[in-house]
C-alpha cells in the first residue's frame, strides 16, 4: 500500500498518515512482499527447500505474466495507431457499404447495386429526397438472378437533374401482397472518420459507420 505523508504546518511534524489501497500488484510491489515474507520467516521453521522453489516458481510465473501484459498491451496501441492511420487515409474516397443512402456529387450519381437470389417479374426502386418526398420511382421486369447495378440518371421523375446531396432508396421485389424489400449496397464518399476507442467513419456527411460495414474501397 503507498503511504501518504501530510506535514502539520504548526508543528512541522508529519500529520496523519493514510494509507491508500493499490488496486493493481504490480511487479515491483510483488516482489517486495515476497522479499518481506522471507524477513518475516520463523528462524527456527525455515521455508523447506521445495516450498522455496515452489515461491521461486511463482514469482517468475507472475513476472512472464507481466512481460505478456506490457507486451500485448503495445500490441494494442499499435493496431489503434494503423487502425487510426488506415481511417485517416480513408477520407475522400468512395467505398461501397451495405445501406440505404444514395449520393448525387457533381450532378453525378456515384451508384450502387443490388442482388437477386432467384429471378424477379417485378423490381420497384424508390428514391426519396432528405425530407422524405419521393423524387423518382424506377421499375425493372423481368431480371434474372444475380448482382445488378441501380440504373439511375440522377434525375427525378419529370427528367429534372436533382440537386447534390444524400437520397434515400428503399428496392422491393413483387407486387400485391407478395412485395419483400431487398438489401441495397450503395457508393458513399467518406467524409469523416471518428477516433477513440470505437473508431466509426462518417460516410455522405452523416451516417457513422464501422470498418466492418466497408465491402469494398473504390478510390478518390
Amino acid at each position: 500500500m503507498a503511504v501518504i505523508n501530510k506535514i502539520n504546518e504548526k508543528t512541522g511534524q508529519p500529520a496523519d498518515l493514510k494509507r491508500i489501497p493499490k488496486k493493481v500488484l504490480d511487479r515491483e510491489a510483488f516482489m517486495q512482499l515476497f522479499i518481506k515474507q522471507l524477513q518475516f520467516q520463523d528462524p527456527m521453521k525455515p521455508v523447506e527447500n521445495h516450498e522455496m522453489a515452489l515461491q521461486l516458481a511463482a514469482f517468475n510465473q507472475v513476472d512472464q505474466l507481466m512481460n505478456l501484459n506490457e507486451k500485448l498491451e503495445r500490441l494494442v496501441d499499435l493496431y489503434k495507431t494503423n487502425e487510426y492511420t488506415l481511417f485517416a487515409n480513408l477520407v475522400g474516397k468512395a467505398v461501397k457499404i451495405e445501406g440505404n443512402i444514395l449520393r448525387i456529387e457533381d450532378g453525378k450519381f456515384l451508384g450502387g447495386e443490388f442482388e437477386l437470389t432467384e429471378p424477379a417479374n417485378l423490381v420497384t426502386i424508390t428514391i426519396r429526397n432528405e425530407m422524405g418526398q419521393i423524387v423518382r420511382t424506377l421499375q425493372l421486369y423481368n431480371l434474372p438472378k444475380g448482382l445488378h447495378k441501380i440504373d439511375w440518371d440522377g434525375k427525378d421523375q419529370g427528367g429534372n437533374p436533382l440537386p447534390d446531396g444524400n437520397y434515400r432508396v428503399s428496392i422491393t421485389v413483387g407486387s400485391g401482397d407478395e412485395v419483400k424489400s431487398i438489401p441495397v449496397r450503395v457508393i458513399s464518399k467518406v467524409t469523416g472518420a471518428i477516433l477513440g476507442d470505437k473508431p466509426q467513419l462518417v460516410i455522405n456527411g452523416r451516417e457513422q459507420v464501422s470498418l466492418e460495414r466497408i465491402k469494398e474501397i473504390l478510390g478518390g
